[in-house]
């Protein structure tokens, strides 16, 4: 009687390990999908030299996607022209509920 106590309470733990691994390889995809979008935004941006229907663009396709780019000037001392990039996307916590939505942002620059 005790080993099978025990055994149906290891296979218990053991679900609900795997259903958390899941839940955050699942979203370490998601990040990993976002931080593409970054960088081929990104790229886009730093091909096209900052030009404004390039910028507009990449927000719109951005948006499509579920994130959402921000883009910020910066003045650099040697005159060079350069643009901090962030995008948002929102991300569902594991294990914390239905309504656990987390925002994330990933940063980089375009020159």
């Amino acid at each position: 009687m005790k080993i099978g106590i025990e055994t149906m309470i290891q296979t218990i733990l053991l679900c609900v390990g795997c259903m958390m691994l899941a839940q955050m390889i699942s979203s370490n995809l998601y990040i990993l999908q976002a931080r593409t979008c970054f960088h081929k935004l990104a790229d886009q941006i730093e091909c096209s030299q900052m030009d404004e229907k390039v910028i507009r663009k990449c927000r719109e396709e951005a948006a499509s996607g579920g994130y959402r780019l921000e883009c910020t000037e910066i003045d650099v001392p040697q005159g060079e022209h350069c643009i901090l990039l962030s995008l948002y996307y929102q991300l569902k916590v594991p294990g914390m509920g239905e309504d656990s939505m987390q925002e994330g942002v990933i940063q980089g620059y375009a020159r």
